[in-house]
């Protein structure tokens, strides 16, 4: 009898491990994996049935090999980039530079003029400026007055026909910081799905792109909340492929005399942006995302909401310094939002 009993409970637990063993299969598995590029910790998670370690390994190599490519295309931290010898050569000739840097400064300029200004990758002799992990202390007047003397998007020359870029000023100087790393999330996901893999997740350093779901699941990620380091205040389900990229003022920053000095210049002023905490912006493009996400922060939530409704393809949650959200284009259909 007890033989009978000892044969019964093996037969239930190997069936179980079957049925297990069954559903992890059904399930697919999930692996990750990052690097140290652009500056930040890039990271790739991809799922999928069948999806071998090693598989995964070979198809995210090539997608970090193609953001370490493009870092050193558009990097303004490597002096061989074309990007620093622009910088080099600003108001004494034309640089030559590539199909990436080309795409990259056209969508940036459309940006700019589409903002007013508001985004302007010749920012960069303001970002030296400030430098917030350096300071303790804001820059002179006198310091930022000089500084804002080479900001202007209109003082760059971008000669898509003869594939140079001039910048008209001595002293000017481009960085793609607040463009490059959703431009080159978008090429990784490329990179991801030309290997087969269809269910992903590329994170460059807060740059978000989606593509699939996890399984049955779907991808989910959350916005934080501005004053309680690690907590979400809103959860987002990913409901199609889509870029969602977060700007906020609590990541890079110093105090000074009780006020907040964060690293996103408005470069009309010349000082960080005022009035807004965190501004996370949804996009088909990752590179349109980046861009809009840094724009939306320094312009807020009225003329965020204007350009969103020009921009069919763009969407936005924003909040302001008061605790307010704000919320514009069409978020159904990126996402469906869920309170944490």
């Amino acid at each position: 009898m007890k033989k009978i009993l000892w044969i019964a409970i093996l037969a239930v637990l190997i069936t179980g491990l079957v049925l297990l063993a069954y559903q992890r299969q059904e399930e697919g598995s999930t692996h990750e994996a990052l690097q140290e590029l652009m500056g930040t910790i890039v990271k790739i998670k991809a799922h999928g049935k069948g999806l071998s370690r090693g598989r995964f390994d070979e198809v995210s190599r090539s997608a970090f090999a193609e953001i370490a490519r493009l870092e050193k295309e558009m990097s303004e931290w490597i002096p061989e980039s074309p990007i620093s010898q622009a910088a080099r050569f600003a108001g004494q000739k034309a640089v030559p530079v590539s199909e990436e840097i080309i795409a990259v400064i056209d969508l940036s300029l459309a940006v700019s003029r589409q903002t007013g200004g508001a985004f302007d990758i010749s920012f960069k002799p303001l970002g030296r400026l400030w430098r917030v992990e350096k300071r303790k202390e804001p820059p002179r007047k006198e310091e930022i007055r000089d500084a804002l003397r080479l900001v202007d998007y209109r003082n760059i020359t971008l000669d898509k026909e003869r594939r140079t870029l001039f910048l008209k000023r001595p002293g000017m100087a481009v960085g793609l910081g607040a463009i490059a790393k959703g431009y080159a999330a978008g090429r990784a996901a490329r990179k991801m799905a030309e290997g087969g893999i269809r269910d992903f997740i590329i994170d460059a350093g807060g740059d978000l792109y989606f593509s699939g779901s996890k399984g049955a699941k779907a991808w989910t990620c959350g916005i934080q909340d501005p004053d309680r380091k690690g907590e979400q205040l809103i959860r987002l389900k990913v409901k199609m492929d889509c870029a969602v990229v977060t700007s906020g003022d609590y990541e890079r920053y110093f105090d000074f005399q009780g006020r907040r000095y964060h690293h996103i210049i408005d470069t009309r002023t010349g000082y960080p942006a005022t009035g807004t905490r965190s501004v996370t912006v949804l996009a088909r493009d990752p590179a349109v995302a980046d861009a809009y996400a840094t724009s939306f922060f320094i312009l807020g939530p009225v003329k965020a909401a204007e350009i969103a409704g020009r921009n069919p393809g763009v969407a936005f949650i924003l909040i302001d310094d008061r605790g307010k959200i704000w919320r514009g284009g069409p978020i159904d259909e990126f996402v469906e939002e869920e309170s944490s």
